[in-house]
């Protein structure tokens, strides 16, 4: 059964029902406690929550565009490249933005976004500084209770760890 998407790759409207409406590189999904499902689009460069309730699909982040800007604003303003990888730390939205070489997140509370973990370069690290050490297309991520996050830095050959 398909619950969502329609097999067309075209921009996902704001407050469109889940079934029906089209999904640009649906990547991967997190779900947070009360059932709301946020999703990456890969292709589309951006981020969806999907209200349980309504299963209707709200734009999380992301102009659509690829790039990495926005550090510090609206994450709906923000440019991202490839979101690959979601994890979920109290009211914290990690995103895995494989093409940017980062690791950035959205306070879900306020919808601001800043960069964790990179500098927006490829390379290998492993500087101390997190925004000093440069990733190599990140994919996955797990974040503990406590906020540990733990990624896995793909091209690097690496999994790196990034503490509170």
């Amino acid at each position: 059964e398909t619950v969502g998407g329609t097999g067309e790759r075209l921009p996902t409207p704001d407050g469109a029902p889940l079934t029906g409406t089209p999904l640009n590189g649906p990547r991967t999904m997190v779900i947070d406690r009360d059932g709301t499902i946020y999703l990456a689009l890969r292709e589309g460069n951006a981020l969806y929550r999907i209200a349980p309730k309504t299963r209707t699909l709200h734009h999380l982040a992301g102009t659509g565009e690829q790039g990495h800007t926005g550090d510090g604003g609206p994450a709906r303003l923000a440019k991202l490249a490839g979101p690959k990888g979601l994890a979920l730390a109290g009211r914290h939205l990690f995103v895995a933005d494989t093409e940017s070489h980062t690791i950035r997140r959205v306070a879900l509370d306020t919808g601001v976004i800043t960069t964790d973990l990179g500098t927006g370069e490829r390379g290998g690290g492993p500087e101390t500084d997190p925004l000093q050490c440069k990733l190599s297309r990140p994919h996955g991520l797990f974040a503990e209770a406590g906020g540990v996050l733990y990624v896995t830095d793909s091209e690097a050959h690496r999994i790196r760890v990034l503490r509170p």
